[in-house]
């Protein structure tokens, strides 16, 4: 009976240890826009990191011409095995993820910056816009948040646009109109996904600077008015243009870009190894000319 009884203990050990522990947060310090909670951090620690984050917002509200005086609560979990248990139960992409915006909350919720290290800033700033875009539109598409989130974070690095290229050239992408409020399945298919989701942003203020104008000027009008704008309503009237052909329009301009961007590529390397070409080439004549016999010198004869 005695050892069938710290058998139950031990049992009753091991599954109260694998049970997430719950983080005590309490409160940190305040910014301009945001509130951050922590359980190790304190104001000094965090200074830098505010006015920062600050600065990154104000850069977005100068885009948009909109500007939101308050901000979501920023939670930072101490550990991996808190912010398992935060994830668990939303969407896959959630659970492997470094930080994601619980829109029912409107909290934050971020790694600490041990774990995250110098990427630290762009993941707040790609956070913060999905509370900025939550505050502004109804219904707004996945591709449309994902993209805004990383084209103004500055999450796209050069290993990002040759991965880009390499998928667009083999014929991998992501369908904007399918997926505009769903992510992939497949966790091999999140990385193309947001890649596209950001150039497909890129594309709207680039290429189509009078629609993206319009844009902003409507959900500033509505966010005057006090209700937010409906997404496909104010996309259809501000780029005269339906979800589908944009969608259409934009895979289109992908396929090319591809290309341009494999030529670029190309021509890079080319370039890069130009000086060594030209050194392999002077090295290999200098060495066959110095295979040559020597020949011999004409008799000059005797007076």
């Amino acid at each position: 009976m005695t050892s069938l009884r710290l058998f139950f203990l031990f049992l009753a050990a091991v599954l109260l240890s694998a049970l997430p522990l719950k983080a005590e947060y309490r409160f940190v310090a305040s910014s301009r826009y945001v509130q951050i909670y922590g359980t190790r951090e304190s104001a000094a620690s965090t200074q830098k990191l505010r006015a920062m984050l600050d600065d990154a917002i104000d850069e977005i509200q100068r885009e948009t011409g909109i500007y939101l005086d308050d901000g979501p609560d920023i939670y930072i979990v101490p550990d991996s095995r808190s912010y398992q248990s935060l994830s668990l139960g939303r969407q896959r992409v959630v659970e492997f993820s470094d930080a994601f915006y619980s829109g029912k909350e409107e909290r934050i919720y971020i790694k600490s910056r041990a774990e995250l290290g110098t990427e630290y800033l762009k993941i707040l700033t790609h956070e913060y816009i999905h509370w900025y875009i939550e505050q502004l539109l109804e219904g707004a598409t996945l591709w449309f948040h994902e993209g805004m989130a990383m084209l103004f974070a500055r999450q796209l690095s050069w290993e990002s646009y040759i991965y880009f290229t390499q998928q667009r050239f083999f014929g991998r992408h992501s369908n904007l109109f399918e997926m505009s409020y769903q992510y992939p399945d497949n966790p091999n298919d999140w990385q193309i996904y947001y890649l596209t989701s950001h150039f497909a942003i890129s594309y709207l203020k680039n290429k189509k600077p009078e629609g993206w104008k319009r844009f902003w000027n409507q959900v500033a009008f509505d966010h005057k008015q006090g209700r937010k704008s409906v997404f496909i309503r104010a996309f259809g009237n501000s780029f005269h243009t339906s979800l589908l052909d944009f969608n259409n329009e934009f895979d289109a301009h992908c396929q090319s870009l591809a290309w341009q961007y494999l030529i670029l590529g190309f021509n890079t390397l080319l370039f890069a190894f130009l000086p060594f070409l030209v050194l392999y080439i002077y090295f290999k004549r200098r060495k066959r000319m110095k295979s040559l016999p020597d020949l011999p010198l004409p008799d000059e004869g005797v007076e």
